[in-house]
């Protein structure tokens, strides 16, 4: 099942995504958003995919899946690629992983849904790109370990985990680079755990104009999705509708200075979550 959130019609609603169209859940639950939804998720029977269709694509906005999530956790450096193409710039040697994961928070506001634009913001030109899967949670997690962790799943996204790199650069925390108004993406919509069949076999690419300049595996990850949850559970309280963005692999733009520009069409590609599009314009 595919869950996307949605403006039609002057509102903002939540539904499912069918082959015609959108089903419209907000007129069918008594959940107001598809954060309460996932708390509830049972509460969506496979029933209500077969309902008549309520929206065309082409009538609807699509949104970030969940608009206001208590934690988004970002993961740098969390595929085996990535690390070794910045090795030597960031002083590192090659194949010395480190033995926990890297993390970062990002603001609401810094990502944008399906179709939506991204922006370039006015104070730098080095806005880059970042391919990722997004893991949506489904039930709270606190200190939950590895062999469970992935029962607290709701679902996965595409993410372009855009970065501002001279903004990332000014100090030895991220945070700055990671929180532009609008820098990054997510969505088209939740494919839910029991659609993905085999987790091992998630792939992606990343397309900037039609060219790939990313190929992501899930054999590239340093941390599987099982041990960043558990990891993450002893730090934070997990509550439904929480993002973990788990890592993008080598192919950034960053170095060879390919910063996205007003009018670039950045596109997550994946056959089994489906394909986040974004055009760029400047803020």
């Amino acid at each position: 099942m595919k869950l996307a959130s949605f403006f039609a019609e002057g509102a903002h609603s939540y539904g499912i995504v069918g082959d015609r169209g959108l089903i419209d859940l907000k007129r069918r639950l008594r959940f107001p958003d598809l954060k309460a939804a996932l708390e509830h998720q049972d509460s969506i029977d496979a029933s209500l995919a077969t309902a008549e269709v309520d929206y065309a694509f082409a009538d609807v906005r699509f949104e970030a899946p969940i608009k206001s999530p208590t934690h988004i956790i970002g993961i740098g450096l969390n595929t085996k690629s990535h690390f070794e193409e910045t090795a030597a710039l960031m002083s590192r040697k090659p194949g010395d992983y480190p033995p926990f994961p890297r993390l970062f928070q990002r603001s609401p506001l810094s990502l944008v849904g399906h179709e939506e634009q991204i922006v370039v913001p006015r104070a730098s030109e080095q806005l880059d790109y970042e391919g990722e899967i997004a893991l949506f949670i489904g039930k709270p997690a606190r200190y939950v370990d590895e062999a469970t962790a992935l029962d607290h799943l709701a679902g996965f996204s595409c993410a372009n985990e855009g970065s501002v790199r001279d903004f990332q650069m000014h100090s030895t925390q991220v945070t700055a680079g990671k929180n532009f108004y609008a820098s990054g993406s997510i969505g088209p919509w939740i494919t839910t755990r029991q659609s993905v069949q085999d987790i091992s076999a998630l792939t992606f690419l990343t397309k900037i104009n039609g060219e790939v300049r990313q190929k992501f595996a899930m054999d590239d990850l340093i941390f599987s999705f099982a041990r960043l949850i558990s990891y993450i559970s002893t730090i934070f309280y997990l509550q439904p509708g929480d993002v973990i963005l788990t890592g993008s692999p080598q192919g950034i733009g960053a170095l060879e200075a390919k910063w996205l520009r007003p009018g670039d069409v950045v596109e997550i590609e994946s056959p089994q979550l489906g394909t986040l599009r974004n055009t760029v314009i400047a803020e």
